[in-house]
């Protein structure tokens, strides 16, 4: 894989796990669907910072919370 496509890669990945977890929002319902999201928010991130730092890390969370709001 050439460098140029990791961001194509990634954007799939993204795309994928989030159709997979709206499926399961809308058979768990929204309550449960947000403490599952806030879950693996918080396993994710302390994942991310246990690999690759906490520099890093705070790169991350910070682009994906510009691309939300």
């Amino acid at each position: 894989m050439k460098q140029s496509d990791g961001g194509q890669v990634v954007n799939s990945e993204v795309k994928k796990v989030m159709a997979e977890f709206c499926q399961t929002a809308r058979n768990i319902g929204s309550s449960a669907a947000e403490r599952a999201a806030t879950v693996h928010l918080v396993a994710a991130a302390a994942y991310l910072g246990e690999n690759i730092g906490p520099s890093m890390t705070k790169q991350i969370l910070s682009a994906v919370l510009a691309s939300i709001g």
